[in-house]
């Protein structure tokens, strides 16, 4: 059954100067999941009403009515209408001056919170093991997938594993390179390998190339691990 358009969220959004695809954006939504709420065609669900409050500090109650008036705690008076002024004051005092600081905030209040989530399903309570660190560690793994996808995190996510490259590659004496050159030499040309006639058989020589750990969240994304490394383009 059609339901009314939401006039909160549309307000909301015009609030903030948003399109419909940047307030999508902010809290993971699609630009078709927005427009479903202006248009009628669904509600805003609880869950997403809880991303905006978090995000901007709008009160959900009208949100998840679809009408205004829009509103923000305020600890003098209780509430106070939402403007742009009041969700500036929010970043402000919720996030700090810049993303990337609030960023290393939170990190280290989730961690900790991540740390007791793994200690408690290892150790729980009553003393009885019920093995339940796997199912946790893989529900932690869906999570961190389902958080890529919905927020279209994957540029922003090689972006940060390009900041931790390392060599991949073996060490070998020249003499040993020369033999597996000779025997195919389009392969180890490929990996790296150039012969230098000064250096003799004993020489040893690392062949090897620039890398970047692959995105595998619940593993190690540091180091050379087979499987979970990606090349770089040779420079």
């Amino acid at each position: 059954m059609k339901t009314r358009p939401n006039k909160a969220s549309r307000e909301l959004r015009k609030i903030l100067r948003l399109t419909q695809a940047g307030l999508a954006a902010m809290i993971g939504a699609s630009k078709d999941t927005v427009v479903s709420w202006e248009l009628g065609r669904n509600k805003v669900s609880p869950q997403f009403a809880r991303r905006l409050t978090f995000a901007t500090g709008v009160e959900s109650g009208a949100l998840l009515r679809g009408r205004g008036p829009l509103t923000t705690p305020d600890p003098l008076v209780g509430r106070k209408p939402f403007t742009a002024e009041t969700f500036a004051q929010h970043r402000s005092t919720h996030w700090g001056r810049t993303d990337e600081a609030a960023a290393r905030h939170h990190l280290r209040n989730c961690a900790d919170a991540l740390r007791i989530l793994f200690l408690a399903a290892a150790r729980p309570a009553g003393g009885q093991n019920r093995q339940q660190l796997p199912a946790v560690l893989e529900s932690f793994r869906q999570w961190c997938e389902e958080t890529r996808e919905d927020f279209q995190l994957d540029e922003a996510i090689q972006a940060q594993l390009e900041q931790r490259p390392f060599k991949i590659g073996q060490t070998r004496t020249y003499g040993e390179w020369r033999r597996l050159h000779k025997e195919s030499p389009a392969t180890y040309e490929a990996v790296g390998y150039q012969d230098d006639p000064s250096q003799s058989d004993e020489e040893k020589l690392f062949v090897g190339r620039e890398a970047v750990p692959d995105w595998t969240p619940g593993a190690c994304m540091r180091g050379p691990i087979p499987g979970r490394t990606r090349l770089l383009p040779r420079k």
